[in-house]
């Protein structure tokens, strides 16, 4: 799976378990809802600063955003147990 896949599945994810819209989301960015839809869907590319508001929104580390679930489960244990 490719690194861009990843990210948007698990953007999707994470928005549809809190139950928000796309519309939400492209607001809190300060974007439209079909340019966010765009990025869910891997047509455009995150910027940096949305990059760090979806994290702050959806109160995830990076590692739940860039990398496969397994990854970001087991890194958040790492860190919990240190």
């Amino acid at each position: 799976m490719k690194d861009t896949e990843i990210i948007t599945r698990n953007l999707k994810k994470m928005r549809e378990k809190r139950g928000l819209k796309q519309k939400f989301i492209a607001e809190q960015l300060g974007i439209s809802p079909n340019y966010y839809s765009q990025i869910e869907n891997g047509h455009r590319q995150l910027q940096i600063e949305h990059i760090l508001k979806l994290r702050s929104i959806f109160d995830v580390s990076l590692d739940e955003i860039f990398f496969n679930n397994e990854i970001a489960i087991c890194e958040n244990k790492q860190k919990q147990a240190i």
